[in-house]
C-alpha cells in the first residue's frame, strides 16, 4: 500500500469514527430526550413548559442558542435557553428578519445553512443575530409549533454560530418535539383556564369574611383537596337571619368538581333564602333537602348541619339540626368534650319529608363547638387508618383555651399530618366559642 493510499485509508476511518461518534452522541441525546419528555410535557404552567421544552430542543440538534415565541405575545417574551439576552452583541430580530418572522405563518420548519450567504447585505445578517463575541449567527432552525387545529401556537428558533450546523435529521427532529409542544401548550392552557374558573367558582361558595357576632369568636378552615380538584363538595356559610340571630351551615356535596360546586351553589343560597321564613334549623335543612329533590339533573346528595346562633349575656344559645352529618363536638371551657349525639338525621336531597330534629346547646364563657366534614374524622394514614371522632376528641382536649382560630388550626394541622401525602377528601372546620370573660 502506498503512502498516499494508507493517507486516504485513514482519512476515511477518521470520517467514520467521526460519524459513529456523532450518531453515539444522537442517540445518547434522544435517550436522554426520551425518558425527560413525558415529565417536560406534562407540565401545567406554559411558561415553564416552553422554558423546559425550548432547552430540549437545543440540546437535541446540538443548538448553540433556542428561542421561543409564543404566537399571541411580544417579541419582548422571548425565551432564552443556551444563551441569554445579555449574551448578544445583537438579538436576533425575530420580527424584522424575514425567515425568522414568517415561521409563525408556516406550515413546516424553515433551515438556513449560512445566514451569510444567504443575506443581502451585513445590516441584512446582523438582523439575524451577533453573540457578545461578534460572530454572526449563521445557522438558523426555524420551527412552528402547531396546535391540534393545525394554527401556530408558537415558533421554536434554534440558532448557532457556525455555519451548516443542522442536518435534515435535525430539522426531522425539531419538527416531531415542536408538535408535541403545540399539544401540551394546549393542555396547558385548558388546565390555567379551568383553574382560573375553578378558582372564580370556589370564591363565590365560601364566604370572604365571616361576621362579627356580639360574645362569639369564629374561625373556619377549608381545603378543597379531593382528587387533585381545586373545586370541593365542601361548603360553609354564617350570616345573619334576622336582627339579633345568625345562621350557620356547614355541608358536605357527593362527589368533587363543577357538578359538586353547582349543588353547593344551589345549597348555600337556598339555606340564606329560607332561614328566616321557617321556624328552626330541622326546617331550614328539611326545605334544603326538598331543593335538592326537586335538582331533576341531579342525582348527587348531601350531609349538612345548620346552627342557630343567639347571642345572651354571658352566653351563646345554639340551636342545631343534623341531616346524615357527622355530630358536631363541644369543648368546654374546663376541657371536657361532648358529642351532640342526638338524632343524625338523614341524607338530604335522597328521601321527601326527612325526619330532623332540633338540638340545643349553651356556650358558656370559654366553650366552643365545633362543626366539621367527613374529611377530617375519614383522613386515612398509610396504614389505613381513620383520624376518627376519638382521636379528635382526644385532640380537643388538649385545647383548652384556644382561640377558635387557634382550634380550627389545630384539627387542620393534626389531620394533615395523620394522612400525610394522601388526598382523599376535602376538609372543612367551624368553630363557634363564646369569648371568655
Amino acid at each position: 500500500m502506498t503512502g498516499g493510499e494508507q493517507a486516504d485509508l485513514e482519512a476515511r476511518l477518521e470520517m467514520s469514527r467521526r460519524a459513529l461518534e456523532q450518531l453515539e452522541a444522537e442517540r445518547e441525546r434522544l435517550e436522554g430526550l426520551l425518558l425527560r419528555l413525558p415529565s417536560l410535557l406534562a407540565e401545567l404552567d406554559p411558561d415553564v413548559l416552553a422554558e423546559g421544552v425550548t432547552e430540549a430542543a437545543r440540546q437535541l440538534v446540538g443548538a448553540r442558542f433556542a428561542l421561543f415565541l409564543p404566537a399571541d405575545r411580544d417579541r419582548a417574551t422571548l425565551t432564552f435557553a443556551g444563551l441569554t439576552r445579555e449574551d448578544f452583541a445583537e438579538v436576533p430580530a425575530v420580527g424584522r428578519a424575514p425567515v425568522l418572522a414568517g415561521v409563525l405563518w408556516a406550515e413546516h420548519a424553515v433551515r438556513i445553512d449560512d445566514v451569510a450567504a444567504w443575506a443581502q447585505g451585513e445590516e441584512a445578517a446582523r438582523s439575524y443575530g451577533v453573540l457578545a463575541d461578534g460572530r454572526l449567527v449563521r445557522s438558523w432552525l426555524a420551527v412552528p409549533v402547531h396546535g391540534r387545529k393545525g394554527r401556530v401556537v408558537a415558533a421554536l428558533y434554534l440558532g448557532h454560530h457556525r455555519a451548516h450546523a443542522f442536518t435534515p435529521r435535525h430539522e426531522e427532529l425539531a419538527e416531531g418535539l415542536a408538535h408535541q409542544l403545540g399539544v401540551a401548550l394546549e393542555h396547558a392552557a385548558l388546565f390555567s383556564e379551568r383553574t382560573r374558573v375553578a378558582t372564580a367558582l370556589q370564591e363565590t361558595l365560601l364566604p370572604p369574611l365571616l361576621p362579627e357576632i356580639p360574645g362569639a369568636d369564629m374561625a373556619a378552615r377549608y381545603r378543597a383537596t379531593g382528587a387533585g380538584n381545586l373545586v370541593g363538595g365542601d361548603f360553609y356559610d354564617i350570616f345573619e337571619v334576622t336582627p339579633g340571630m345568625w345562621g350557620l351551615v356547614l355541608g358536605d356535596v357527593a362527589g368533587f368538581g363543577p357538578e359538586a360546586a353547582a349543588l353547593t351553589g344551589v345549597a348555600r343560597y337556598t339555606v340564606r333564602a329560607i332561614a328566616s321564613a321557617v321556624q328552626g334549623p330541622a326546617d331550614v335543612l328539611a326545605e334544603l333537602s326538598d331543593a335538592v329533590l326537586r335538582q331533576a339533573s341531579s342525582e348527587r346528595f348531601l350531609t349538612a348541619v345548620f346552627a342557630s346562633i343567639e347571642p345572651q349575656p354571658d352566653q351563646l344559645a345554639v340551636t342545631l339540626a343534623v341531616g346524615g352529618h357527622p355530630p358536631p363536638l363541644v369543648l368546654r371551657d374546663d376541657e371536657t368534650v361532648e358529642w351532640v349525639d342526638g338524632s343524625p338525621g338523614v341524607l338530604l336531597g335522597v328521601f321527601p319529608d326527612p325526619v330532623l330534629v332540633n338540638q340545643h346547646l349553651t356556650l358558656r364563657p370559654g366553650d366552643a363547638v365545633i362543626l366539621y366534614t367527613d374529611g377530617v374524622i375519614e383522613a386515612r394514614n398509610e396504614a389505613g387508618e381513620e383520624f376518627g371522632l376519638e382521636r379528635l376528641s382526644e385532640l380537643l382536649a388538649t385545647c383548652g383555651g384556644r382561640s377558635a382560630e387557634g382550634l380550627a388550626r389545630r384539627i387542620e394541622r393534626a389531620v394533615l399530618d395523620h394522612r400525610g401525602e394522601r388526598t382523599e377528601d376535602d376538609i372543612a372546620i367551624v368553630v363557634v366559642r363564646a369569648e371568655p370573660k
